[in-house]
């Protein structure tokens, strides 16, 4: 027996609510997608949070409230599964310190303005579709979606491009070695101390599934699967 991680890639409620607050209809889903993930019966929660701010983490989780909504899909979602499944702390496992050297991504993305119209289509292709989902009512179809294979391999090939932008190596490398770095430490994050019968769902920004998909499946040594897979099957 393995250990079981299940990937949820998410929209960021905050950006989706930050002039407004959530319909009945919102709500509703929101709920369907809790009671989907409740059955998974997780033994730890992960969330897209940064793991030097686990203290405040443990302190608002005490005085979580499940009849609030909070605009955090962390609060939200893993708050309220950590309580309904009995889990006495949620673990931040992010981490988003700033290298030397390291160049933002807005570097790539002029240069591609000028030189790769590819890269700009692709980029803007998949904008507009998390622009799409983030506007929807129906948060359990949104994160479907957002989880399926077809989406993340978009995300995917979209990195592997970002790779190849550029003069010179500097004007990409830089921010995509930040990128699979912040990746790798949240997955020895995700990991840590895990037993042959833990059962981990893990928070994060849609945007990680691919890699923290394929991180995690390299060592052989985790059953990992995203949302979609989840619902597909059980």
């Amino acid at each position: 027996m393995k250990p079981q991680i299940l990937i949820l890639g998410s929209t960021h409620y905050h950006e989706m609510f930050n002039e407004r607050d959530p319909s009945n209809s919102f709500l509703k889903s929101l709920q369907t997608l809790r009671d989907s993930l409740s059955t998974f019966q997780p033994t730890d929660i992960c969330i897209e949070i940064e793991e030097k701010n686990q203290d405040e983490i443990d302190e608002h989780y005490q005085s979580y409230d499940k009849n609030r909504f909070y605009k955090y899909e962390s609060y939200d979602l893993g708050f309220y599964l950590g309580k309904k499944n009995g889990i006495k702390s949620i673990r931040a496992v992010d981490w988003m310190e700033n290298d030397q050297n390291q160049n933002g991504i807005s570097d790539a993305v002029e240069w591609a303005e000028q030189h790769d119209p590819e890269f700009m289509n692709r980029l803007t292709d998949l904008q507009n579709f998390h622009n799409q989902l983030g506007a929807a009512e129906n948060i359990y179809d949104a994160t479907l979606k957002l989880n399926h294979p077809e989406n993340y391999k978009r995300d995917q090939e979209l990195y592997g491009h970002m790779m190849l932008l550029g003069d010179k190596w500097e004007m990409s490398i830089p921010w995509l070695a930040w990128w699979y770095k912040r990746n790798m430490i949240m997955v020895n994050n995700i990991t840590r101390n895990l037993k042959d019968d833990s059962r981990v769902i893990m928070i994060v920004g849609a945007g990680h599934i691919y890699i923290l998909k394929q991180l995690l499946e390299s060592s052989g040594k985790f059953d990992v699967k995203t949302f979609h897979d989840w619902e597909e099957n059980r």
